[in-house]
């Protein structure tokens, strides 16, 4: 399969990274950065497209990308950015329809376990970050719908809760990890790379259940 990832330089989407380049499904990755990887300079599978702009996919770009078969987008802010969580995602989304003739395209969207889609609602932590990452997670939950291409878009929106580095706090014991309500960064990449590949019968996944997803794709 072909694979588009955003956001592999940081914390999470690198993990997804290194775990795409050794998932023997993906035949090749498509990696969309701000600038180059250095690690992927040579690298078989992968091809590093370097964006100028996140809401402009210029036609080579979008050449390259319109025959993929998932994406996942690990790109997101702690502050609730609309432009990032907003304005980029629909414009990828605009920009695969544009060109794509066959197939169903799926789209992982990262998103956060404390996310609010009810702009309107009270919230008295982080309320802009929280709104802001939620009007992005209903955007593209909703995007098929509002542009007439359910046949042709399938979007699975993931909510992991607090991230750890999958070799820090190895001490703790797994059943405390799940009371508190983390998952480790290997657990969260596994988890949206086989719903990514496979796809899901649910539209979001919470951190309880990419816990034990990942958890079992791990153990395999």
């Amino acid at each position: 399969m072909k694979v588009i990832l955003t956001g592999a330089t940081g914390f999470i989407g690198g993990e997804i990274l290194t775990q795409c380049l050794d998932h023997p499904s993906i035949t090749s990755l498509v990696v969309l950065s701000r600038r180059p990887i250095e690690s992927l300079s040579s690298h078989l599978k992968a091809k590093v497209i370097i964006m100028e702009d996140f809401k402009s996919y210029p036609e080579p770009v979008v050449r390259e990308i319109s025959d993929a078969d998932a994406c996942i987008w690990a790109m997101g802010t702690y502050d609730g950015n609309h432009q990032v969580e907003v304005e980029y995602p629909i414009a990828f989304a605009k920009a695969m329809m544009q060109e794509r003739r066959g197939g169903k395209f799926r789209y992982v969207h990262l998103g956060g376990a404390f996310t609010v889609e009810d702009q309107d609602k009270t919230l008295w932590f982080m309320p802009t970050a929280r709104r802001g990452r939620g009007l992005g997670e209903f955007i593209m939950r909703n995007f098929a719908k509002e542009n007439g291409c359910e046949e042709r878009w399938e979007t699975i929106v993931m909510r992991p809760s607090g991230v750890l580095k999958k070799d820090r706090f190895m001490f703790l014991n797994p059943a405390i990890v799940d009371t508190i309500g983390f998952i480790r960064s290997d657990e969260c990449a596994a988890s949206m790379i086989d719903v990514a590949l496979n796809g899901s019968t649910e539209g979001v996944w919470q951190n309880s259940a990419m816990v034990a997803k990942g958890r079992t794709l791990l153990e395999q």
